[in-house]
């Protein structure tokens, strides 16, 4: 009887520190993979950390170039006071605002009639200078700007300088009624109206 009691005490003990055993293996094998988990999730963290960096630095790069570039043009008087008025209306920076207005002011120095165009110069103050200054420069915004032949090449140009092509939209009415007001014919602002609104 004390044998048996013996051997029966002696099963269940075995089966009890089988359990824990398997128990133990069990956690241990749920710890590892929790570890792996958590340093699979930290690698992809820091990636795109990295990346995150990568194309905030890019962008502030972009953005001292074409400060640069926008810096060395002659913008002054009544042009000016537009780049001004776009920079606060629309809260672009005002070398976005010169660019914008100065690639949609390219495009219609190259479709309008040369007295349709001096109609703008000649009311607008600034404006020739910032076109000539514009032209000439070397690097983004004189490639960029010297190809600005059609709408398209506008919306080119817009998207180098970190505004989305869509912003013609408002950079356009802002524009007409600063040019109605310092004079520009009924007649000429028709004309931009259509020639910086996208078809269709």
């Amino acid at each position: 009887m004390n044998k048996s009691i013996r051997i029966a005490a002696g099963t269940i003990l075995a089966a009890a520190l089988g359990a824990n055993a398997h128990a133990f293996d069990l956690k241990g094998l749920t710890d590892k993979a929790t570890k792996a988990v958590d340093e699979a999730s930290n690698k992809v963290n820091e990636q795109t950390d990295k990346a995150n960096s990568a194309i905030n630095s890019a962008s502030e790069k972009g953005q001292a170039n074409l400060d640069q570039a926008t810096g060395q043009w002659q913008v002054a008087g009544d042009a000016k006071n537009m780049v001004d008025t776009l920079s606060s209306d629309l809260g672009v920076s005002r070398a976005q605002a010169a660019g914008g207005s100065a690639a949609l002011l390219a495009l219609a120095q190259t479709k309008l009639d040369a007295s349709q165009f001096s109609g703008i110069t000649d009311k607008v103050s600034g404006l020739s200078n910032m076109l000539g200054s514009s032209e000439q420069s070397s690097g983004l915004l004189g490639n960029v700007l010297g190809n600005v032949k059609s709408l398209q090449g506008a919306q080119t140009a817009f998207s180098a300088m970190g505004l989305s092509p869509d912003m013609i939209g408002q950079f356009a009415p802002v524009m007409l009624k600063f040019l109605g007001g310092q004079g520009v014919a009924d007649g000429v602002l028709g004309s931009l109206q259509q020639l910086w609104t996208p078809a269709g």
